[in-house]
């Protein structure tokens, strides 16, 4: 199985792993993330992360998380866990994917919340990850933009909180990169839909983001990348 970048923006990820660094509006370092995207053998594209968070992130820790897609990139699971197992988050679609679980717990205090779904639903948590699946499921062409209803899931508690979120494909523009200017396709994302918290970011033929930049002030880049750059 080939390691080279597909070149179809809507192409399905194989198999590729990097390392992004947060920063808040100071440019100050608050993490470092380590992740993988893989094809499984059934089909299925699983997403994974380790992420080590430090103040002034609420309530500094390692956390990871596991997502995976099914073959024909719907939801199947999303599982998050907290430093030493005190917090945990999970999504769950059920197998007829009219409904989904939504279950966060801290300590011994377990949540749930259990929400019709469908296809048109998006997951959101606090990584480039998230961004990278919606990307994947949207398939935007250049132009073309699309609203979303999301389960954003709270940075600390992972609990879960419905909103809209509208992301455009800006086309492609040469972007400078902590590896040079690169060729990359620009997308926006108006996270909560009224424009008040605006972001722009990004990504290669796969999906994979070089850089995050949102309005507020915070931001994601690409560090480190397993194959030749485009």
């Amino acid at each position: 199985m080939s390691n080279t970048p597909n070149a179809n923006p809507s192409s399905k990820i194989i198999n590729r792993k990097g390392i992004y660094q947060a920063l808040d509006e100071r440019g100050n370092i608050v993490a470092d993330e380590r992740w993988q995207v893989i094809t499984l053998p059934d089909g299925a594209i699983q997403f994974d992360n380790e992420t080590v968070r430090v103040a002034p992130f609420d309530e500094p820790r390692s956390d990871s998380a596991t997502l995976t897609l099914e073959p024909n990139l719907q939801l199947r699971e999303l599982a998050i866990h907290g430093l030493f197992g005190k917090r945990e988050g999970r999504v769950c679609v059920a197998a007829d994917r009219t409904k989904a679980s939504l279950c966060w717990r801290h300590l011994g205090d377990v949540k749930e919340k259990v929400v019709a779904w469908n296809n048109s639903l998006e997951l959101d948590f606090l990584s480039p990850l998230s961004n990278m699946a919606t990307v994947l499921r949207s398939r935007l062409e250049a132009g073309q933009s699309r609203s979303f209803t999301c389960y954003n899931l709270d940075p600390v508690t992972f609990q879960p909180t419905q909103m809209i979120q509208v992301y455009t494909n800006m086309g492609q523009e040469s972007h400078h990169t902590r590896f040079g200017t690169e060729k990359l396709w620009h997308y926006t994302l108006d996270f909560g839909g009224d424009a008040r918290y605006f972001s722009h970011f990004w990504c290669d033929n796969q999906g994979v983001i070089f850089d995050f930049a949102s309005t507020a002030g915070y931001r994601f880049v690409l560090t480190a990348a397993d194959v030749p750059l485009m």
